[in-house]
């Protein structure tokens, strides 16, 4: 009786111990796409769905996009073996991470930060929905404008993070919520964050990242009840303050191009738009 030979290609789960072999494949493969994320790729690795295509014994292709928070999932990662080959990668992985359990009743967000990968998304059944645009210090302070008394401006402290969590899902819609388990990775790696606080309740937070020569402002966020109290610009003229002083003043932020209160704010606090543009696509399952 003659034996059955095995497929010639699967698609499977990823497991902890095929971190060395993700490792190899991410560092040789000619066409990756990773999301400007909080955590590294292998943290994502148990979680699922963290795919795995093999054909012939060998991986030719990945696709992480795990939920975080709970009903939105952001493309960790795709990676391709075979530029000649990608597209039929891209759909098969893809396919079966939209039938995958984890999935369900989830929307499936990417940014497409390089033209093959935005090719990809185009073509499948994702929509554009906005474009992320990046904005840049122009290096002058701005001035300060006077709080009403009882709005404390202090810095951010673990124990803020509950109530810095709920200030950020009532902010932001929501494909660009984070997790409160992302969050305190955001927190661990800042460099400088802020809390506005009136009378024991965070009204508003900052949080920024750096380098020895430049920074990022990457979340501000304002209780919608609080946007006309001046919360926002002052904790964005504390940040420039303190990057001032330490004598960083590249200073980026990114947005989206439809917020058009965030882009004002943003130039008022010294911001110009540059020609920087990803486009946001996402797919309801």
């Amino acid at each position: 009786m003659a034996l059955k030979s095995a497929p010639q290609s699967t698609i499977i789960q990823a497991k902890s111990q095929d971190t060395r072999v993700i490792a190899e494949f991410i560092d040789r493969a000619p066409l990756v796409h990773r999301h400007l994320d909080w955590r590294p790729l292998m943290q994502w690795i148990d979680q699922e769905p963290f795919l795995l295509k093999y054909e012939k014994g060998k991986i030719q292709g990945i696709l992480s996009c795990a939920p975080d928070p709970e009903g939105i999932a952001w493309i960790h990662c795709f990676a391709a073996a075979d530029p000649l080959t990608v597209q039929k990668t891209w759909m098969e992985l893809l396919e079966s991470a939209k039938n995958h359990p984890a999935l369900s009743e989830c929307t499936i967000c990417s940014v497409g930060l390089v033209d093959w990968y935005a090719a990809l998304l185009s073509i499948s059944e994702f929509n554009l929905v906005q474009n992320i645009v990046v904005l840049y210090w122009d290096g002058k302070l701005p001035p300060a404008i006077a709080l009403t008394p009882e709005i404390l401006i202090r810095p951010m402290e673990y124990d803020d993070l509950d109530q810095v969590i709920e200030v950020d899902h009532k902010a932001f819609s929501p494909i660009w919520t984070i997790s409160r388990s992302t969050f305190d990775q955001v927190y661990t790696q800042s460099e400088h964050s802020n809390i506005a606080e009136i009378n024991g309740i965070i009204a508003g937070y900052e949080i920024s990242t750096a380098n020895h020569f430049s920074a990022h402002l990457t979340r501000l966020a304002v209780r919608p009840e609080y946007k006309k109290a001046n919360i926002g610009y002052s904790l964005g003229r504390e940040m420039l303050v303190y990057f001032s002083k330490r004598g960083i003043r590249q200073i980026s932020v990114n947005t989206q191009n439809d917020n058009i209160a965030s882009i004002s704010l943003y130039k008022k606090l010294g911001f110009s738009l540059s020609d920087e543009s990803f486009p946001v696509f996402c797919l309801r399952i």
